[in-house]
């Protein structure tokens, strides 16, 4: 009975505000969350809710583009797959305004995330009022603390995320060297380098945080890593 009120009431705003633009677009499965944001913390803006990456595509011939909010942890696809595929609207869409939301990561993966989106990570279980106040802060505002990885200049280029993505894949360095027609020891040197940037201590732990970033882990979430928004 929650979960049909709680989808009758998005289905309601959405219908109400069918004809204006949209000014934020949430992707996430977690309906306590949805409910959140678009009757409590937002309900003054346009906000609509999708299940998925590719129903955001819907948005994208909008002018000016809508702020895009993706909860990490319930979506149903690999995060690596949905750092990819940021990484992608970065190139075709220069400009767009994206936040990702995700609880009790570690500081190197959150650094790596960061590093891989070139967008903001917010803690979503923090206290309401903060969370909103980090949500409508502009892209250019200067982060308080919701990531320990924001420096521009530490983005991952297209070449490190290239062997990283095959690295998560499970290919070996020297058939990643072959694959990429790279010298061995580039691909070497270059995974060293990114396992420092995330502060983590050896290569070994970039693989396994790699492969914890490319498994689907919606359905391990539980109640307890769900926002409290009461």
């Amino acid at each position: 009975m929650v979960f049909d009120r709680l989808e009758y009431l998005q289905q309601k705003i959405q219908t109400e505000s069918l004809h204006k633009p949209v000014d934020m677009v949430l992707v996430t499965h977690d309906k306590y969350l949805s409910l959140a944001l678009t009757q409590y913390l937002f309900k003054r803006l346009n906000t609509r809710v999708c299940a998925s990456l590719a129903e955001l595509k819907n948005w994208f011939e909008q002018t000016p583009l809508p702020h895009i909010v993706i909860d990490l942890d319930c979506v149903m696809q690999p995060i690596i797959d949905v750092l990819n595929t940021i990484r992608r609207w970065h190139l075709e869409r220069p400009g767009i305004n994206i936040t990702l939301l995700t609880a009790n990561r570690s500081p190197e993966q959150t650094c790596f995330i960061v590093a891989a989106a070139a967008c903001r990570v917010i803690e979503r279980r923090l206290e309401t009022a903060f969370l909103c106040s980090l949500l409508m802060q502009q892209p250019c505002s200067v982060p308080p603390v919701q990531a320990y990885y924001t420096r521009e200049n530490d983005t991952l280029s297209h070449r490190e995320w290239n062997i990283l993505m095959e690295v998560a894949k499970g290919h070996s360095l020297k058939l990643i060297a072959h694959t990429l027609k790279k010298p061995y020891h580039y691909v070497v040197y270059t995974q060293g380098r990114v396992t420092a940037r995330v502060g983590l201590s050896s290569r070994k732990s970039l693989i396994h945080l790699l492969h914890d970033l490319s498994v689907t882990t919606f359905g391990e979430i539980t109640q307890a890593n769900l926002l409290n928004f009461e």
